[in-house]
């Protein structure tokens, strides 16, 4: 009988793994055919990559120019497989999830695709040819600038990728505030902690060392730690409401139920 009661919940286990593998495997296939596609299109993003340089980019070593072209296509086709991956994630963890917590995803999806692309459009529109242009103005009569094409993608990843993931702090506060985690006092009672921390951290994901770079990395950070406190007030507020209009419907139950 003991062996009979442990099988399902056995079966169930081999089962949960054989799900995650099935969509491992799909979205391992999706991000393979995606970067083959994507190596195809490579001079095409390459050159839209480094068109803020609005200069010649050279390469230094032989097999630069293809590796540079097989990063690019890598990177593009994991970005482009971020729908599938999140599709399959969710379908696996769905089952496991309360309706509100469902609700509290599916409600941050949209809102998070729409940040990542925002940071992404930023950085890649405004930041890049500050900081770029900021660099290149150290060049003289004894110091002329030779970039290598791996040196500039290197470069635009490290200011890209970053930007896109920090615009998702008011996402990430938004949904930890639906839970219940965070509130809106306690958000602004670290604000100067937060501040700092920030501080420390454009320094630290700033492609370069100078305090230009890293207030532009640094300033947005607390634009959206500013936005993230608004959004956490928004979604206790809707929660408060929720509730009294919960407890009034329960009151009016109660009211109805009673004999006159």
């Amino acid at each position: 009988m003991r062996h009979g009661q442990q099988a399902p919940k056995m079966m169930g286990w081999l089962d949960h793994i054989a799900e995650l593998r099935r969509r491992l495997t799909w979205t391992a296939a999706t991000f393979m055919v995606g970067a083959v596609v994507a190596f195809c299109y490579s001079p095409a993003i390459v050159g839209f990559l480094t068109a803020p340089a609005k200069s010649t980019l050279v390469f230094t070593r032989p097999g630069e120019a293809f590796a540079v072209h097989f990063q690019v296509a890598m990177v593009t086709s994991l970005v482009a497989n971020v729908p599938v991956a999140l599709y399959h994630l969710l379908a696996f963890v769905f089952p496991g999830l309360t309706p509100s917590e469902r609700k509290v995803v599916l409600l941050a999806l949209g809102p998070a695709l729409v940040l990542f692309a925002a940071g992404v459009t930023f950085s890649y529109l405004v930041v890049v040819p500050l900081v770029y242009r900021f660099f290149m103005g150290y060049a003289g009569p004894t110091l002329q600038p030779m970039v290598s094409v791996g040196a500039y993608v290197s470069f635009v990843a490290g200011v890209v990728v970053p930007f896109g993931l920090v615009f998702e702090l008011p996402v990430v506060v938004g949904v930890l505030s639906a839970l219940g985690l965070v509130h809106p006092r306690l958000l602004r009672r670290a604000r100067k902690y937060a501040i700092l921390t920030i501080a420390v951290l454009g320094a630290l994901m700033s492609p370069g060392t100078d305090p230009f770079s890293q207030l532009l990395m640094a300033l947005p950070l607390v634009c959206l730690y500013e936005l993230s406190i608004g959004f956490s007030a928004l979604v206790w507020a809707a929660k408060r409401r929720a509730a009294a209009r919960r407890s009034a419907a329960e009151a009016a139950a109660g009211a109805a139920g009673q004999p006159g």
